[in-house]
């Protein structure tokens, strides 16, 4: 009785037997596939001719890398279909034969091999573009407040910036107690004639920015300025997408 007790049990479940159909194979594949898309797992593993080749996985894109190892005088494909987290399987058995694949010659079944691989490859690459995609549409949205502040005023960048680098350094002069260039030293400034310069458009909106921001905002919003300045390539890749975004608005 101790002996029959130490005996390992044996996985339980179903057994179909049936000739080669890749119909019946592909099926089994996309439950696999659907169990993934909902999220869930479906574990399966396959074996030719007795040996495991796609070890016990719940990933539908290991599948077709069995048919690296299917040749012309191939016996028979066993795809095991796991009870979720259970040891126990279905065993869906399918003969191929002496004559090949439904008895087709060697070459139309490494012509079938071929094709399923270049499939698998594609996917992957297909995945690996998608990843990229939603890397970009993330980097695009950094921009998102700033265009559509720029959707509305139409504001000319390139002159915000330097308007912004323009009263950044007069900013800086006052903080260090310098007086800023325009400024006779020793006389007091009401007494100083200064010429007004013609408003721009980009003094009007930093006018009102000032109404609408804190110091330390707008000190932050200057020094990003400085950086576009001091990197042209990252001001012309930023003015790109300002003007594309524009573009697109005035379309619509």
């Amino acid at each position: 009785m101790e002996e029959f007790n130490n005996r390992r049990k044996k996985p339980t479940g179903n057994v179909f037997t049936e000739n080669y159909n890749h119909q019946r194979i592909e099926r089994l594949k996309s439950i696999i596939k659907d169990f993934h898309h909902q999220g869930k797992q479906k574990r399966y593993c396959v074996l030719v001719d007795g040996e495991m080749v796609v070890s016990i996985n719940a990933d539908y894109r290991n599948f077709d890398n069995y048919k690296r190892y299917m040749l012309g005088h191939t016996q028979n494909i066993e795809i095991r279909m796991f009870f979720g987290q259970s040891p126990n399987f279905n065993r869906h058995i399918f003969h191929t034969g002496a004559q090949g694949l439904n008895g087709a010659p060697q070459k139309e079944v490494q012509d079938q091999i071929k094709e399923a691989l270049e499939k698998q490859r594609l996917e992957t690459e297909i995945a690996a573009l998608q990843k990229e995609l939603r890397r970009k549409n993330k980097k695009l949205k950094q921009f998102k407040a700033l265009q559509a502040e720029l959707d509305e005023k139409k504001i000319d960048i390139k002159e915000l910036i330097a308007k912004g680098l323009e009263l950044y350094g007069q900013y800086n002069a006052l903080k260090g107690g310098q007086i800023p260039s325009g400024t006779v030293q020793g006389t007091p400034q009401a007494e100083v004639e200064v010429e007004a310069e013609p408003e721009t458009k980009a003094d009007r909106h930093y006018a009102k920015m000032k109404q609408q921001y804190s110091e330390k905002e707008l000190e932050k919003a200057l020094k990003t300025w400085q950086i576009f300045t001091t990197y042209p390539s990252l001001r012309k890749e930023f003015s790109e997408l300002v003007n594309q975004k524009i573009n697109n608005h005035g379309e619509a």
